[in-house]
């Protein structure tokens, strides 16, 4: 017999008379998915999809597909962004009416039943989705639409926009690192020419201001005692408070 032929048939016994051992995956094995890799297109389709009325279905999209938060700032200071990327099928969407934070569970989906609170901060290594609900303006009076809306129920459920006037969309949240330096501009959210005092980076009035609806160039991020978060504009010793401030 060939040597060939013969390795190949100590080979099948070996093989032969060797234990099937299964493989187990363990459920610790199973990866979170985590809420910002999904897109709010993707959040909404189970709710999209559950639809089965005659009447036109209002949707919601959002340009980009989260919300930038950073590791330690509140949802407080979170909810005073301006969300100006959200546009509707029908009519256009007019004022947000409603900005939450829930937890994520480990599918990505909010778990409606934990709300992160205004003054609670954001963890670094949290999952996290926020609702946003907006009025709607330029519908057709002689139509009637619904919207998947968060009201006083456990989960977004459809509704009549006549009576709410208002839709929601899921959005995740994108945590970056405290240390992470903010765009380069910024937006400030008062109202327009509204001055804002600027402070040194030791907390003191720097006797120079900022004025609201105008953007400035913004170089890093600090945390200064009794100012809390601010930015620095770049060039100057000047801050201003993260809670004036929309970060383009």
């Amino acid at each position: 017999m060939k040597k060939k032929n013969l390795l190949t048939l100590v080979s099948a016994a070996l093989l032969a008379s060797a234990p099937i051992v299964p493989v187990v995956m363990s459920l610790n094995s199973v990866q979170a998915v985590k809420a910002d890799t999904l897109t709010p297109d993707e959040l909404m389709e189970s709710y999209y999809k559950s639809y089965d009325e005659k009447y036109p279905l209002v949707k919601l999209s959002k340009k980009t597909p989260y919300i930038t938060a950073y590791a330690g700032e509140t949802v407080d200071s979170l909810v005073k962004r301006r969300i100006k990327d959200v546009t509707s099928n029908y009519g256009h969407v007019s004022k947000l009416t409603q900005f939450n934070v829930y937890k994520a569970y480990d599918n990505g989906t909010p778990d409606f039943g934990a709300q992160v609170k205004g003054g609670s901060k954001i963890n670094a290594n949290g999952n996290y989705v926020a609702v946003l609900s907006f009025s709607l303006a330029g519908l057709k009076k002689s139509n009637s639409y619904k919207s998947f809306l968060r009201g006083s129920s456990s989960d977004l459920t459809d509704e009549w926009v006549d009576i709410y006037k208002a839709a929601s969309i899921l959005v995740p949240l994108n945590v970056q690192p405290a240390s992470v330096k903010p765009s380069t501009k910024g937006y400030i959210n008062v109202r327009r020419n509204h001055k804002v005092r600027t402070y040194t980076s030791t907390g003191r009035f720097s006797h120079h201001y900022v004025y609201g609806h105008y953007t400035y160039k913004f170089s890093t991020k600090k945390y200064i005692k009794k100012r809390g978060t601010c930015y620095k504009i770049s060039g100057k010793n000047q801050y201003v408070p993260a809670k004036y401030v929309n970060i383009k």
